[in-house]
């Protein structure tokens, strides 16, 4: 059993990357908001890995974080809920927004998911609404792993002020700080940056 990976980005798409590690390629199945945070072509990655065997394949998923990679376990433990039914789940909502929409039943959130109806979220809610209040997601939790570093979590938080969903806001501050290819960027450049690029994505959801 595979649980964790660390090697070179070979390769990516939109749902895949492949980590060579010591010259084997690993094709590993990652959320939309890693693969934000896992850099570009040639850079060092580490990712928390479930194991999916099925009769005819074995599929890799790959996580950030411990605490992304329990969520997504509490996913698939869910009756009717598969790997990639939750890692969609992952991409739309991130764990923080995911645990809150579960603990306060908010299936109009949980249906925003690809894939999840209304009857699916209802079924979350019963089977997790319990089990997710044992998960800590606060920085500390998530420290020596992929948690927000203090600039992107206070952009981050700012945003979300402004109506973005966290899991958005946390990607597109990312994605600033990766293209700029600045070491050190104030906050308040953060957040005028990302609001930009979410205003060209279109804006307040």
């Amino acid at each position: 059993m595979i649980g964790k990976l660390r090697g070179r980005i070979d390769s990516a798409t939109d749902q895949t990357v492949i980590l060579d590690v010591r010259g084997v390629g690993y094709q590993v199945r990652v959320t939309a908001g890693e693969l934000d945070r896992l850099g570009t072509i040639g850079d060092e990655a580490a990712l928390y890995i479930y194991t999916h065997v099925r009769e005819d394949a074995l599929d890799l998923f790959g996580f950030g974080s411990r605490r992304e990679l329990q969520v997504f376990e509490m996913l698939v433990g869910v009756s009717g809920v598969g790997p990639r039914l939750a890692m969609d789940t992952l991409s739309a909502l991130d764990p923080s927004d995911f645990i809150s929409a579960v603990s306060s039943a908010d299936i109009a959130v949980l249906t925003q998911v690809n894939g999840v109806g209304r009857k699916t979220a209802e079924r979350l809610v019963l089977e997790l609404q319990d089990k997710v209040g044992g998960i800590d997601l606060t920085p500390a939790d998530w420290a020596g792993e992929s948690a927000p570093d203090a600039p992107v979590d206070e952009a981050a938080e700012a945003l979300q002020a402004l109506g973005y969903q966290r899991s958005e806001a946390v990607r597109s501050v990312r994605r600033v700080l990766r293209d700029a290819g600045e070491t050190e960027v104030q906050v308040q450049d953060l957040i005028r940056r990302a609001l930009r690029e979410l205003s060209g994505e279109g804006g307040v959801s």
